[in-house]
């Protein structure tokens, strides 16, 4: 079954970029992200987020993206409301598979700014300290792999110069993950470069 799933993307990736319609707004591109995690029980400042991206355009006025962010770095835990003066640092990471559409709003006939809005859905494999598994583990617990679904928000800019091969989008992103026992937000800029689109 999901050799055929992807068999099915490829197929569709392969036509956008044959078809002259659709060949103008395809593109593959990299992104960067400062994004700031932070939960109920969980608090991480701004950190780098590098991934890459494809970029979809079959119907005009809407642009899709599917694509992949590795986030990684020290996030602070603490349970102080079930254990006393548990505040502590440990590891957290996520490799981010997206999927959303975009809807730029067209200003003024061959404008190279356009604001941006859209939203989509995201599939976390993630590795962080799990409540529970803090609770029934003692005080220094591993952290645990899961995979955890979620949606987002975005909205920004979206800058084609003329005559050039590439995009820019900025943006800021309003990204939930529901964990077991916490639902975590992944907030922050992101700017993505595209090629082709």
């Amino acid at each position: 079954m999901s050799r055929r799933i992807v068999s099915a993307v490829a197929a569709i990736a392969l036509v956008a970029l044959i078809a002259p319609s659709a060949g103008a707004q395809t593109g593959f591109g990299v992104r960067y992200g400062s994004i700031s995690v932070e939960g109920d029980y969980v608090k991480m400042d701004a950190t780098s987020a590098f991934g890459a991206h494809v970029a979809l355009g079959f119907i005009p006025v809407l642009k899709f993206q599917v694509g992949a962010e590795v986030l990684s770095g020290t996030a602070t835990y603490n349970y102080t409301p079930e254990i006393p003066n548990t505040d502590f640092d440990q590891d957290f990471k996520s490799i981010g598979i997206f999927a959303d559409v975009r809807y730029p709003i067209k200003l003024l006939p061959l404008f190279p700014v356009k604001p941006v809005i859209g939203g989509g859905i995201n599939v976390n494999l993630m590795s962080y300290l799990d409540r529970e598994m803090f609770l029934t583990g003692g005080v220094s617990p591993d952290v645990e792999d899961f995979t955890q679904t979620g949606y987002h928000l975005m909205f920004g800019l979206l800058i084609k110069p003329p005559f050039l091969p590439f995009s820019l989008t900025t943006e800021y992103r309003l990204q939930t993950i529901k964990l077991e026992d916490d639902t975590v937000s992944n907030n922050g800029f992101v700017i993505g470069l595209t090629f082709g689109f």
